[in-house]
């Protein structure tokens, strides 16, 4: 294939893939099986075209730069383009721009509850309010009498002279649990609402900006270990990511942007950016603490002292709430079920010979992880070109083995393992959308979850095989094996 056919066909898919965002964007959100059907016919669709783009930019003999201009200008295209899901789906272009003025300048709540299926956003405007205004998130669940003054529009100091705050309150999903979300994120949420109060825009914009960054240090760390920048479209046009971030604002950019930095600095050998980015990962979301071990034998445990510290400071604003810290977060861990593979096995099993399956499931899932985080450390060779590989394994263990496997919680996973080249995590970001079903009447369906941890566990299977062709000495085959 020549150079000009190789770029007119990107070209085209760039377009058809656009044409799809615009699709997603316009889509009626709303609970049923046509609609459902209809976002994961989509999202099936840019998943196939971010395929192709990727296999046929990595076959072609070089990297030329329009090629890379049109792969950062397709990711940065279709991420604006996500920006008003959420919106009317049936506006036309100028209520659409009277929407986003609107919501920019406070002057009502112009977003749907639902943005592509999900609400997580409103906790997120609330929390960054409440923290403007001098009540600590950790100790006041929205629906608590303490802060009704927040939601008071009359109110000449809490309400910013907005009248979005008793709508973006009603819109919060769990109003009864105090936040869950770590000190980088409050952080940012505070940072969103000094930009514009209440926007759902202006807090998106801010996502974008960061997965973006995310995608550049992807792209970055794949040139410094010598392998082709190819793979990160895997990252950068990944519809998984673009919905999540662009689409629904899920927070997750940010631990997606640590991840990314602490695989580059490690790579780099720069060791405190890499503690300090680790930090910011831990802060984000609290998950990529289980990274630590694997960072801490590459760059040392001194830095990681910095990492310790940087993470103590990051909390320091919020001791007020006492063992209130983590209240949130307890309940989140310990009552809260959703898409669950192997944790549902276990509850099965644990059914069997206890009176509490949940807990002798998560007693279970704990054990086999802890197994895991052994049997990788013995094989860990301690290289920081080996930090993605391994690290992909660890987080991506974590989650699946756990009872929440939230779609948007791959994303933390990605950024290792499309450095690593591991596939299987890249089909499990479009394998996890079928979790999406449960909004067709509210209803988790286990043959739903059959066929989504069905497929996955036999990508592992082959992949195993892979490895035992392959004679890799990484675990699970991901240096030889997974590369591909």
């Amino acid at each position: 294939m020549t150079p000009r056919a190789r770029l007119g066909i990107l070209v085209g898919l760039l377009l058809a893939s656009e044409t799809l965002y615009v699709a997603l964007a316009r889509s009626n959100a709303i609970n049923g099986v046509r609609p459902v059907l209809t976002f994961l016919v989509v999202m099936t669709g840019l998943f196939l075209l971010a395929t192709a783009s990727f296999l046929l930019v990595r076959a072609g003999p070089d990297e030329g730069r329009v090629v890379w201009w049109l792969v950062a200008g397709g990711a940065v295209l279709f991420r604006l383009t996500l920006l008003p899901a959420g919106l009317p789906h049936d506006a036309r272009l100028a209520e659409l721009l009277a929407h986003l003025r609107a919501d920019l300048r406070g002057e009502r709540v112009a977003y749907e509850r639902f943005l592509l299926y999900d609400t997580d956003l409103w906790r997120y405007l609330w929390d960054g309010h409440a923290w403007a205004h001098g009540v600590n998130p950790f100790v006041y669940p929205p629906i608590a009498e303490a802060v009704d003054r927040l939601a008071d529009p009359d109110d000449p100091i809490t309400s910013d002279g907005r009248y979005v705050w008793p709508d973006i309150r009603d819109n919060i999903n769990h109003p009864d649990v105090p936040t869950i979300y770590p000190p980088l994120a409050q952080v940012a949420f505070r940072a969103a609402h000094a930009i514009a109060p209440g926007s759902v825009l202006a807090w998106k914009g801010l996502l974008v900006v960061v997965d973006l960054v995310a995608g550049l240090l992807v792209a970055l760390t794949l040139e410094a270990l010598g392998r082709s920048r190819a793979w990160a479209i895997l990252y950068l046009w990944n519809p998984l990511v673009v919905k999540a971030f662009a689409g629904s604002g899920h927070l997750d950019a940010l631990a997606a942007a640590a991840l990314a930095a602490v695989a580059y600095c490690v790579v780099k050998r720069r060791n405190r950016w890499a503690a300090a980015s680790l930090a910011l990962a831990v802060l984000a979301k609290l998950a990529p603490i289980v990274l630590a071990p694997l960072v801490g034998r590459r760059i040392g445990w001194r830095p990681m002292l910095l990492a310790g510290v940087l993470v103590a400071a990051g909390y320091a604003p919020f001791v007020g709430a006492g063992v209130g810290l983590f209240a949130g977060f307890k309940t989140f861990a310990t009552q809260w079920q959703f898409n669950p593979g192997p944790y549902l096995l276990a509850e099965r099993l644990a059914g069997l010979f206890v009176s509490d399956p949940q807990l002798g499931a998560r007693a279970l899932c704990g054990l086999a992880f802890l197994g895991f985080v052994v049997l990788l450390w013995r094989r860990d060779d301690g290289q920081a070109e080996s930090l993605p590989e391994y690290g992909a394994w660890l987080l991506g263990v974590l989650l699946v083995l756990g009872p929440v496997v939230m779609p948007w919680y791959v994303t933390w996973v990605l950024p290792f393992a499309v450095v690593a080249r591991q596939r299987v995590w890249v089909f499990f970001s479009a394998l996890v959308c079928l979790a999406f079903l449960v909004m067709v009447d509210g209803i988790e369906r286990e043959w739903v979850l059959g066929m989504e941890y069905g497929v996955f566990a036999a990508l592992l299977l082959l992949e195993r095989r892979r490895q035992l062709r392959g004679r890799s000495s990484s675990p699970f085959g991901t240096r030889a094996a997974l590369s591909g």
